[in-house]
């Protein structure tokens, strides 16, 4: 395999993991909230989310931001996959068809 498409997997894998980052993002910050006990959602503005004396209720919050980013990251993330799917068939499709040498 060239460098060059060595390069292009490295992009895609990393592109990839940003554009699954923001979903990530969320799941944790609900299920933190659940696994607290907290009432997620507009209730967290008034009655916070208290862990051990500390009100994380800002960070949930600023996590559950994310959820906009969604709308734009799952589908480049879905070519991406697609992108990288198609690479790899080409990938084995030239080590299973390779010509042998004769010499």
């Amino acid at each position: 395999m060239r460098l060059r498409r060595k390069i292009a997997y490295g992009i895609l894998t990393l592109l990839l993991a940003v554009c699954v980052w923001p979903a990530y993002s969320v799941r944790w910050a609900q299920s933190t909230a659940e696994a607290h006990g907290c009432q997620f959602g507009m209730a967290m503005h008034t009655d916070g989310c208290w862990v051990e004396g500390e009100n994380i209720a800002t960070q949930l919050n600023a996590a559950y931001a994310n959820a906009g980013f969604l709308l734009l990251s799952m589908p480049v993330g879905f070519v991406i996959v697609l992108t990288l799917l198609v690479m790899i068939g080409q990938d084995l499709r030239r080590k299973t068809t390779r010509p042998e040498d004769e010499a």
